[in-house]
């Protein structure tokens, strides 16, 4: 019996040692790890304490849990929806999102949202060091099981599992930060971190607007796209061939074959993003042309909404969005609608994708009447070209900016205008010299000139400007 005695003693040496581990990790991420404006904290609290059975389930980032309303889509298919999103969620979390819905529900139904930045360079490659913190915000809000732990496992080489299994370690540079340490404390003692509640407030246009958890994993947010519409700084690589990640292939084969395998019809969709988005990335067909090659070699039925016709779906008005990725509460309450009765008719048999979408991005592009999407605003490398007649050793002096406007217009159909507001080098009000280049225009500064410009911009026909950004230099 000396080897049973040995064993329970090396026994309860192993149980209080992990329990020591165990509370003082859980110590540690209470002081440092900072969910305290985390939506998935809330939404995945939400679904835990879940009694209905989920008969739909809506997978994806942001886009989904902020432009699908569930209580609008249960009043059309009369099933139990519910949104299992998470901001930038790569599919890897997907994944094992829908393994972790699928034990505790019957799931039926299951849509996938393919966001083109979820999939592609960056959070699309789900091993790599830079995209593992959109999972590692999913893992923590998970409750321990063993489809967490294979979560965990699967996510990274060994040589970050530090990291994933002790959350508190992501946060090494704040260790003696007694500031930031009584902040996150602080926050944690409120009634709505207590309470699981999520209210998170912005400020635009000097409108303070609420952002608030709805039912069923859905963000309400009534703010709207600033006066002046969209603008972007720094220009964005645009879309290369086959340009989804292999690794996110690799999670999104495996949700195919779950799916398959446990009887769940699975749907791909793309929700909704503004063309100001999609026009600025460039060649966005690129994307859709990949995903429906997948999509009709695995049998999956596959819905890009932003190639929706006009007349069937139309949110191009400011209104309907927050910014210049996610739709508002108005917007979403558009969407929702259409989304649900759209698939409600698919789902009867009904073959309505011709009539209702556009073959691609360039075509409905083509089709939509002339319009001005907003401003993008980025520094220029092309020296060579615009400081010709400077020698190389001068022209770091310079700074170039190119203004691009986001629009589907011909040449030279948009009126620019640059002007220095003051605080800087120029007098307030001082319109700044441009070279105009088709619709493009340039303007080069003196590296020693500081100030903050105004960029306005409109239709060359149109009375009143109606894009403008304020950019310091």
């Amino acid at each position: 019996m000396m080897w049973a005695r040995s064993f329970i003693s090396h026994f309860k040496k192993i149980v209080v040692f992990t329990a020591v581990v165990i509370l003082i990790t859980e110590s540690m991420n209470y002081l440092y790890v900072d969910d305290t404006d985390e939506f998935a904290r809330y939404m995945l609290h939400e679904f835990y304490e879940e009694e209905q059975n989920i008969d739909r389930l809506y997978l994806g980032s942001s886009h989904v849990f902020s432009g699908i309303d569930p209580a609008i889509l249960d009043g059309i298919n009369g099933d139990y929806n519910f949104n299992l999103s998470t901001a930038t969620q790569p599919l890897i979390a997907s994944y094992y999102l829908l393994i972790e819905a699928d034990k505790k529900h019957d799931i039926d139904r299951v849509y996938l949202d393919l966001y083109y930045y979820c999939t592609n360079g960056g959070a699309g490659r789900v091993h790599d060091y830079d995209a593992l913190p959109y999972s590692w915000s999913v893992i923590h809000q998970m409750k321990p099981s063993l489809n967490k732990l294979a979560f965990m496992l699967d996510l990274s080489a060994p040589s970050y599992y530090y990291l994933t299994f002790f959350a508190f370690t992501r946060y090494k540079e704040q260790l003696f930060n007694l500031d930031y340490v009584a902040e996150v404390v602080q926050g944690k003692q409120t009634d709505v971190w207590k309470n699981y509640e999520y209210e998170h407030k912005a400020m635009i246009s000097d409108k303070e607007y609420v952002i608030k958890s709805g039912n069923k994993g859905f963000r309400l947010y009534e703010g709207v796209i600033r006066e002046g519409g969209l603008y972007g700084i720094n220009a964005d690589s645009p879309m290369k061939e086959d340009p989804m990640a292999p690794e996110s292939l690799e999670y999104l084969l495996k949700i195919v074959e779950y799916c398959k395998e446990h009887n769940i019809a699975l749907t791909w969709i793309t929700c909704p993003i503004t063309n100001f988005q999609l026009m600025r990335k460039g060649e966005y067909d690129n994307y859709v042309r990949q995903v429906t090659e997948l999509a009709e070699e695995y049998d999956i039925p596959y819905y890009d909404f932003n190639l929706c016709k006009n007349e069937y779906l139309d949110l191009r008005d400011r209104k309907y969005w927050s910014d210049r990725d996610h739709l508002n509460l108005a917007g979403a309450e558009i969407f929702s609608d259409f989304l649900g009765k759209f698939l409600l008719r698919e789902e009867a048999g009904e073959n309505i994708r011709g009539e209702y979408f556009h073959t691609s991005y360039a075509e409905k592009i083509h089709a939509s009447e002339e319009e001005l999407y907003g401003i993008e605003v980025s520094q220029s490398e092309e020296y060579e070209h615009w400081l010709s007649d400077v020698s190389e050793e001068e022209r770091d002096q310079y700074v170039i900016y190119k203004i691009r406007p986001i629009a589907n217009l011909s040449e030279e159909c948009v009126y620019i205008h640059v002007s220095n507001l003051g605080d800087g080098d120029l007098p307030a009000q001082e319109e700044i010299p441009l070279i105009r280049d088709g619709n493009d225009a340039y303007v080069i500064l003196s590296k020693q000139e500081h100030g903050e410009m105004l960029i306005e911009a409109k239709l060359q026909d149109s009375l009143e400007v109606t894009n403008w950004c304020q950019i310091e230099y």
